[in-house]
């Protein structure tokens, strides 16, 4: 036995070998080493057999297990010492019981966005897509995106602009996230409905799961739904608006493209929809766009906005 495990061992300390703690602590193996090897959420000792953990490593688990499933990232929870930890959970409890009844509460908690990470990581299609579709079938649509979609997405984001990430993993979760939310879309989708919305991105935007996230809710409120996706020229804009009938158009701008050419974009779309078809424009850059534009456009930055002009419109969730 090496100096180190002597060190950390003693008569009163149990040693359990990883699969034992996955098994009481409620954690896969993979979110295990995952938060041991990106996060260093606890140091376990090793030996010839491999890694073995303590009784206080076991309950450092549980606590950090118990406060990611309060709604907080890992990334910035695990460097807590326990007390911190038992703090913050209380605290976050107290909040949640504030703000809802527990029976209303959703199953997101049983979306664990740790395995997600890990299956982005090594690419694990299958994992990925079940576990979305999954998801898919326990949420409703506005659960199912801010609770799940727009957290993943952003925590790859995150990695990427810290070197933790590849572009190829952020396409790799663009592309399952594009999979899932268009299946959901087509099942929401109804012949029966009251107005109808277009949705796009204006040329030279490609970015394109928000607002595929915002078609998503528009049918799940039983509105009608035309996505024509993203970078979608003026003049076949247009023409589509013109061909269909549509009364909302909603164009996505995100901000990632340049600001001066999207705002161009959305300008002339302004002058060539008819006047009697409202045009929304949502996400990150929407507001900066749509100042441009006075009363013509209707900003629409984030979801909880959206769903208001959904209502306003005759939605109904």
């Amino acid at each position: 036995m090496n100096s180190r495990l002597t060190a950390q061992t003693g008569p009163n300390a149990a040693l359990y070998p990883i699969r034992a703690v996955a098994r009481l602590t409620g954690l896969g193996i993979d979110t295990l080493r995952a938060w041991e090897r990106r996060h260093h959420a606890v140091t376990p000792v090793r030996d010839d057999r491999g890694r073995l953990y303590t009784d206080a490593d076991v309950q450092r688990l549980r606590l950090l297990r118990e406060v990611v499933g309060l709604g907080h990232s890992i990334g910035r929870i695990a460097a807590l010492p326990d007390e911190e930890l038992r703090h913050l959970a209380d605290t976050s409890m107290r909040r949640q019981s504030a703000a809802r009844p527990p029976a209303t509460a959703a199953p997101a908690s049983l979306i664990d966005l740790e395995s997600l990470m890990i299956a982005v990581e090594t690419f694990d299609t299958v994992t990925l897509e079940t576990e979305l579709g999954r998801a898919a079938l326990l949420l409703r649509p506005s659960e199912l995106l801010a609770a799940v979609l727009v957290p993943l997405l952003a925590r790859v984001g995150d990695d990427w602009h810290a070197g933790r990430g590849t572009v190829a993993q952020e396409h790799f979760v663009s592309t399952c996230v594009r999979s899932v939310l268009g299946t959901v879309l087509r099942a929401h989708t109804q012949r029966d409905h009251g107005k109808r919305l277009l949705f796009a991105t204006p040329t030279g935007e490609v970015h394109e799961l928000g607002t595929l996230g915002a078609a998503l809710l528009a049918a799940a409120n039983g509105l009608g739904v035309l996505y024509l996706g993203a970078d979608l020229p003026t003049d076949d804009l247009a023409g589509s608006v013109a061909a269909s009938g549509v009364d909302v158009v909603v164009l996505g701008v995100t901000g990632a493209s340049p600001a001066d050419n999207i705002a161009t974009a959305v300008a002339e779309a302004a002058q060539r929809l008819p006047a009697a078809v409202e045009l929304w424009v949502g996400g990150p850059a929407a507001r900066r766009v749509a100042g441009h534009l006075g009363a013509r456009v209707t900003c629409v930055a984030t979801y909880d906005e959206f769903q208001a002009h959904l209502d306003r419109i005759g939605g109904r969730t």
